[in-house]
């Protein structure tokens, strides 16, 4: 693509992002920032500011270090660490060749969206949203790497979780059984775990609560129990949260 020049020393663009060059000692480099020039500005004289403070040896080996060679550094000394590089392939199909200096944090952007629209190998079903946050944290870590053993200045993701590169989790209950498997495991359960799996089935109850129930907390006649210690209870009465078959945990 074509390198349109701006007004101010050391920045153009090349389609919609913009790059900074500057100098380490003789040395000239260049850096993708991102598509606002307020950025690019910004970056620029970062940069310029570091490197008289001394701190071009890590500048140097982010603009001399491909994304390549950063995987195979983590292989050899990352011990312990093979669930960061499980997915390094995926890493490669979009990062293979680049310099670390090159990577942006619209790169994030891009490449967890490539993994998100690319059919999974086995049986090609559709890409979990969790699984696009697992490959992106491992990403992440990797990157964590490059930063900790000063190939990197600094991490491009984002430091807010309120970034958006990351799917938020799904809330709320996913999966639950059917009444007619609900009769199959209660028929194979033990005569004394049967009312404590029925009993969790109908209120929805956590396991220690169910476990710490006391007599004196369930009322037959109204179908209720009372959860006094209940880790979500903030009941100013003391009497406890409801539960019942009708209305679940409230």
């Amino acid at each position: 693509m074509k390198r349109e020049k701006t007004k101010h020393k050391g920045i153009y663009k090349v389609g919609d992002t913009y790059y900074i060059t500057y100098y380490v000692g003789s040395k000239k480099y260049e850096k993708a920032v991102g598509s606002k020039l307020s950025i690019a500005l910004k970056e620029k004289m970062e940069r310029e500011n570091r490197v008289k403070r001394g701190n071009y040896e890590v500048i140097e080996r982010q603009e001399k270090m491909t994304f390549d060679e950063l995987i195979h550094l983590c292989q050899k000394e990352a011990e312990g660490k093979d669930y960061i590089l499980r997915p390094s392939q995926t890493y490669l199909s979009y990062f293979g060749g680049r310099k670390l200096s090159q990577i942006t944090k619209k790169d994030l952007f891009t490449f967890r969206d490539q993994i998100k629209s690319t059919p999974k190998q086995r049986g090609g079903g559709e890409v979990t949203d969790s699984h696009v946050n697992r490959i992106m944290a491992g990403l992440r870590r990797l990157f964590n790497f490059a930063v900790n053993r000063d190939f990197m200045e600094e991490n491009p993701f984002p430091k807010t979780s309120k970034s958006g590169l990351f799917y938020p989790g799904q809330k709320g209950l996913r999966n639950f059984f059917a009444e007619e498997q609900m009769v199959k495991i209660l028929e194979g359960s033990p005569d004394w775990l049967r009312p404590i799996v029925f009993t969790a089935y109908l209120t929805g109850m956590r396991e220690g609560e169910l476990r710490g129930l006391r007599w004196e907390w369930v009322d037959l006649n109204d179908g209720v129990i009372y959860l006094p210690y209940s880790k979500t209870l903030k009941d100013p009465s003391g009497r406890g949260q409801r539960v019942s078959h009708a209305e679940g945990v409230d």
